[in-house]
């Protein structure tokens, strides 16, 4: 790949008028590309030069000298225009993807280490459909952290300790069911959400419920063997259950290490804060007051001893960097938890670790529904219900009804309709910023047209398609570049060109909706240079398949990043 704007940059640094820096922030790309393929204002150095800026515009074009890859350059009414050499583009391009394939603009491992830690459900429940933001933005955000280069830790930081455990133990004894091993094995997550709402319902009648359920967990969190045992079934019943989930949405973790886990790290905390003066006693609970930092007090401890997030968060950032040295560390929750974030960051500052600075926030909207004609929060539902497992069911059957329509005899349709379903409803969560509020309406979700997943997985099913047909690969050595400069061809390729700064945008911002449109644009270009340039059977038959076969690659890779599955028929 070539970096266009940094040549040019130096090229002009080179003439002694622009300084390299000034320069490259001053070049941007124009909207219509009979303008050049870049273009810098000299506006800035009239009062420096005393000449009109159409003066200096003329007299750089005849004195900068030309990249390599550049055809030629323009003076325009005080704009320097530049043009790529199409073939130059052409070959740098395609020749790399060929080389690298997947790997392409992928960063060289930069020796740093980032923990993301993404998903984070509660024990006891099953994955309801809001969960699909953290979880898939953070998967995302895991593979894209890869490709540039770095150690990437997918930490799935379990609600796997607090009152609600006490909740479920309350109910479960109340209901006097068997506490045998063979009946803790074999329970299920289904029967764990019955007894929730069981005990949200009997609570309502009986407050002191609640009661009982914090004397519960007291006593699992000083250690009582007996519900110890009834947590780990909890525990393990609702794993088995998410695993099946991480597992069909093409989801994997590395350490799954929830609050339980910093059990025994929390004393280390408390004495530290203790020995430092920083914990002080606020209406029976112990809190860390940041008031320096316009912020509500952090609470860490219950009056009855018990601990809070902010504890076992605090336990679980010390253990991380200790564990892993971590260069970056990303927390993938919701807007909402703001607040809780800002207070353990400076509680941490507090306590004299300097590296909370690499530890951020990476906050999203929420998912809205049409409610009588209006957008509102609430639970996308399908029928009754709001679980993940049904919304993907659904999506499945969804894609099913179109598949039987168009190739009712396509082999494995169920598992390419399920594919097909996860891709649409993890692509309509990051085509656009994170945080902005995610609208879902099943019609435009599960569309094959317009900015959707499916739109993007049919342009890569087209490609593969193509390949398929012609019944051979075409080594770059047999390319003709030559026949690759149309409007059509350049275009895409020009995309295709700008897939490693698109992983780089993406992780400065921590944002994987750079490449959910980057995946649109190549898309649509794809289409476009299919339509406008026949492949097979044509004269350049050859050097098309080559472009046609690199863009696969490209949109292949791009299309995993997301965390879409890169289906190859439909």
């Amino acid at each position: 790949m070539n970096s266009f704007e940094q040549e040019i940059a130096e090229a002009l640094a080179a003439t002694g008028s622009f300084e390299k820096d000034a320069a490259l922030k001053l070049i941007s790309v124009p909207p219509d590309t009979t303008h050049g393929n870049f273009t810098i204002p000299c506006f800035s150095l009239a009062k420096v030069m005393r000449k009109a800026p159409k003066m200096i515009a003329e007299d750089l074009a005849a004195q900068v000298k030309l990249p390599a890859g550049l055809s030629k350059v323009e003076a325009v009414n005080g704009y320097l225009n530049f043009f790529i050499d199409r073939g130059f583009l052409a070959k740098s391009t395609l020749d790399e993807i060929a080389a690298k394939g997947l790997n392409y603009g992928h960063a060289e491992p930069n020796g740093k280490v980032v923990c993301i830690d993404f998903s984070s459900p509660n024990i006891g429940k099953e994955l309801a459909f809001h969960h699909l933001r953290s979880t898939m933005i953070g998967n995302s955000l895991s593979r894209i952290y890869k490709a540039a280069g770095y150690k990437v830790e997918r930490i799935n930081h379990l609600g796997d300790w607090g009152t609600a455990f006490g909740k479920l133990i309350v109910m479960y004894l109340r209901e006097k069911r068997p506490t045998d091993q063979a009946t803790l094995d074999s329970l299920t997550v289904k029967e764990l959400n019955i007894l929730y709402a069981a005990f949200s319902k009997v609570s309502k009648e009986e407050p002191g419920l609640e009661d009982e359920a914090r004397a519960a967990f007291t006593k699992l969190e000083q250690g009582d063997e007996f519900y110890r045992t009834l947590w780990t079934a909890f525990r393990a019943a609702t794993l088995k259950e998410l695993m099946r989930i991480y597992d069909m949405m093409g989801v994997g973790f590395d350490h799954y290490t929830g609050e339980s886990f910093f059990e025994d790290k929390i004393p280390a905390i408390l004495d530290e804060l203790r020995e430092k003066n920083l914990m002080v006693k606020s209406q029976d609970l112990d809190v860390v007051m940041l008031d320096e930092f316009d912020l509500n007090p952090c609470l860490i401890r219950k009056s009855d001893g018990s601990t809070l997030y902010a504890t076992r968060d605090l336990a679980a950032a010390n253990y991380r960097m200790k564990e892993y040295n971590f260069d970056k560390c990303l927390y993938v929750v919701d807007l909402g938890q703001a607040l809780h974030f800002k207070q353990v960051f400076h509680v941490l500052k507090k306590m004299g670790r300097e590296w909370y600075k690499n530890m951020y926030h990476i906050p999203f909207g929420v998912i809205l529904q049409m409610v009588d004609g209006k957008w509102e929060k609430g639970k996308t539902r399908t029928g009754t219900a709001s679980l993940l497992r049904d919304v993907i069911e659904a999506a499945q059957k969804k894609i099913l009804e179109f598949i039987d329509q168009k190739n009712p005899d396509l082999e494995n349709k169920e598992l390419i309709a399920r594919q097909i379903g996860i891709s649409a409803l993890t692509f309509n969560d990051l085509k656009n910023s994170r945080l902005k509020d995610v609208r879902f309406d099943w019609d435009a979700v599960m569309s094959f047209e317009g900015d959707t997943g499916p739109y993007v997985q049919n342009a890569h099913v087209r490609l593969c398609s193509i390949m398929k047909k012609a019944g051979y690969t075409v080594p770059a050595a047999e390319a003709d570049y030559s026949q690759l400069t149309d409007d059509a061809a350049y275009s895409l390729i020009n995309l295709l060109a700008k897939k490693g700064e698109k992983i780089l945008a993406a992780v400065k911002d921590d944002e994987p909706s750079v490449l959910a449109q980057y995946a649109l644009e190549i898309a649509e270009a794809a289409h476009k240079f299919i339509h406008e340039d026949r492949v097979l059977g044509s004269a350049e038959e050859k050097s098309r398949l080559f472009l046609v076969q690199s863009t696969q690659i490209v949109l292949e890779n791009v299309l995993d990043l997301l965390g879409l599955f890169p289906i190859r028929q439909m």
